[in-house]
């Protein structure tokens, strides 16, 4: 998200803030269940999608990796006309006795609206966990609904985690082309810190998005490999490859999530054993997913989870998309700028593993691979504590569902 899908919920994060309600009488459901559903012909659901009318058309101009599809069937109201005008809730009253399932990119927006709906009076109401992304990070749950159940408007291809890896496994050699652009954003200014350290997919070929004609005159050379365009800094991926369409390259795909969710998907399915083979790494710093801690440190009495927040933050109220947190179980807050002298005092044991945790994607990069150099044993978790809360709120095997104090 992309961009990563790391970064872009940050986004949808902060341009849809939630105020935690705690109360959240609505139901939970994963995308698979929700096709599963419309598969069996269940005639007692609607499906109202909240996205912008351009990412549920696939004809956003902007940031066009949005551009993802959308299920066959849903109901199209964007979250804006929700806020901008309250009677818009009047236009599902004749849904009211129907189960009403709310899904949106990532499952912010759709919780936003999820709420909105309980408080105007409705009762059966689901929210779909991880949004319209999860036809790319869970692709290999419903690829069986893909062709009867998922409708998309683009010519170019979007693939996901489990497509690619089944194109470098398959000795399919896909021409993987890396795509940098202006930085426009903060968050595009967080990207070039983070991918100096996160891992990088080998043999990738780097161009800015100003070298389209370059690009196309190799995809040319090329011709009999696919090609998978990706995101590293601001956007442009996706537009290449819609390009490239154009100009008569029919093997053109976008990688939704780029690297970030690539190796997200390596480490949850416990596939990093050949991740070499496609991955380059940057750093010395062991990236890993809240589920990875959950399943292999959780516990443990050899690793520390160290918050890397300013002290004053530690403590303070976060209002996430569903519940108030503070900081993960058991964590002990260090804030990074102290150094690394002041960190070797305080915790000399080289032989702990050490987690870190911050707010977003970047804070204490430097800092931890640093200490990794020094031989301390030093994992990171990408998206910090909002990560965390996403897999708390949308995946649905997640184990250490407690680990957010609130």
């Amino acid at each position: 998200m992309p961009k990563s899908i790391i970064l872009p919920v940050i986004c949808m994060f902060i341009l849809f803030p939630v105020a935690a309600q705690n109360k959240n009488t609505y139901t939970e459901v994963t995308l698979p269940e929700l096709l599963k559903k419309l598969q069996e012909k269940d005639t007692n659901l609607v499906i109202v999608d909240v996205r912008s009318r351009g990412e549920y058309y696939d004809t956003a101009s902007t940031f066009q990796q949005g551009n993802i599809g959308h299920i066959k069937g849903a109901i199209n109201i964007p979250i804006q006309d929700f806020r901008k005008n309250p009677s818009t809730v009047h236009q599902l009253d004749a849904y009211k006795n129907k189960d009403i399932y709310l899904i949106c990119s990532h499952s912010y927006r759709s919780r936003v609206v999820s709420n909105l709906l309980l408080d105007s009076g409705f009762t059966r109401i689901n929210n779909t966990r991880g949004g319209m992304t999860e036809f790319f990070r869970r692709y290999d749950e419903v690829a069986p609904f893909e062709n009867e159940l998922h409708e998309t408007h683009i010519k170019y291809k979007n693939i996901g985690p489990a497509q690619l890896l089944a194109q470098l496994s398959g000795n399919k050699n896909p021409l993987l082309i890396s795509i940098s652009n202006t930085p426009r954003f903060f968050w595009d200014s967080i990207n070039l810190v983070f991918y100096k350290y996160y891992p990088s997919l080998k043999n990738a070929v780097n161009f800015n998005y100003a070298d389209s004609l370059k690009i196309l005159d190799l995809v040319k050379k090329e011709q009999n490999r696919p090609v998978v365009l990706f995101n590293t800094t601001n956007n442009g991926a996706a537009e290449l490859a819609r390009w490239l369409t154009e100009k008569g390259i029919s093997n053109a795909a976008y990688l939704v999530g780029g690297t970030d969710l690539f190796y997200e998907y390596l480490l949850d399915q416990n596939l990093t054993s050949g991740a070499n083979n496609f991955l380059t790494m940057n750093s010395s710093i062991h990236f890993i997913t809240p589920s990875v801690f959950c399943n292999k440190l959780a516990g443990s009495k050899n690793t520390k989870i160290i918050d890397v927040r300013h002290d004053t933050m530690f403590n303070k109220i976060t209002n996430g998309a569903k519940y108030n947190y503070k900081h993960l179980k058991d964590a002990v807050n260090f804030f990074w700028g102290k150094g690394i002298q002041e960190f070797e005092s305080q915790f000399p044991d080289k032989k702990t593993e050490y987690t870190f945790i911050s707010e977003n994607s970047i804070d204490a990069l430097q800092f931890a691979d640093q200490l990794a150099k020094n031989g301390y044993k030093i994992n990171w978790i990408p998206g910090g504590l909002q990560e965390w809360e996403w897999y708390v709120n949308n995946v649905e095997t997640f184990q250490c569902m407690d680990y957010l104090v609130k």
